[in-house]
């Protein structure tokens, strides 16, 4: 009888966690200020500087994507990674229109980690 006490607390505990995991911690990371200083470096054209942040994008993607991992699908997962290799070869291209039109996917994909 106390050993389903435990378990039953512990999966509480484990869903309350996840719960909180889900949504707080996207909004706390530096990755949105990431998400703003790409997009404005591809509207003003500045390349180098389009790249830079998205190095420091995927740093972040890699930091965190673990704890992101524990309350989202791994479709949503694929689907973000999927979205930051096609802007990361856009960006290599210096192809603005999409470009810009896949860093506005990649923020989508990350606030949609919070909902």
């Amino acid at each position: 009888m106390k050993t389903n006490i435990w378990i039953t607390l512990g999966i509480i505990a484990a869903m309350v966690v996840a719960f909180l995991l889900h949504n707080v911690f996207p909004i706390n990371s530096p990755m949105n200020e990431y998400l703003e200083e790409v997009e404005e470096a591809i509207f003003a054209g500045e390349w180098p500087k389009a790249r830079s942040a998205l190095e420091k994008i995927e740093r972040e993607w890699k930091r965190s994507r673990l704890l992101i991992e524990i309350n989202n699908s791994r479709l949503d997962i694929q689907e973000f990674a999927r979205t930051l290799t096609l802007l990361q070869a856009y960006a290599k291209v210096e192809d603005r229109a999409s470009a810009y039109a896949q860093a506005a996917h990649l923020r989508e994909r990350w606030w949609g980690f919070a909902e």
